[in-house]
């Protein structure tokens, strides 16, 4: 599967790499591997683990395409980070991470991902790079 940068998901990397919400070492030895499973999602045991994937969920609906990494105790402040993936034609979009910080502040941001779900599906976005 091939992996799609987003500018949601550049910019919203870029916004907590200079509030250093996580450390270097975190990206290149946590993060980036970890979404570099992407490549092998129908094959990649960690995709059956609850802790690390699950599908979006909004207003107790399951956003259809759409899953979330998480990580949780990240950085300094260990604290919950979250990354949407919108799953469409055989490719993974990466989308706008954040930190989880309670219900109502997640169900906004699941909320912006469901548009950003729509936008990709429209092919309405800004694409920043590949991985694959």
């Amino acid at each position: 599967m091939e992996i799609i940068i987003t500018q949601w998901a550049l910019d919203s990397y870029l916004d907590m790499k200079h509030k250093q919400i996580f450390r270097n070492q975190e990206y290149v030895e946590q993060f980036r591997p970890n979404v570099l499973l992407l490549r092998d999602y129908f094959t990649a045991p960690e995709f059956d683990n609850q802790k690390f994937w699950s599908p979006a969920k909004y207003k107790g609906k399951q956003i259809r395409n759409g899953f979330k990494m998480k990580w949780h105790q990240v950085g300094n402040g260990l604290v919950q980070l979250r990354l949407p993936v919108a799953l469409v034609n055989d490719q993974a979009y990466l989308c706008a991470a954040y930190v989880k910080e309670n219900k109502k502040q997640e169900a906004r941001q699941l909320a912006k991902f469901k548009t950003q779900l729509d936008l990709i599906q429209l092919q309405r976005f800004t694409e920043c790079g590949r991985l694959s």
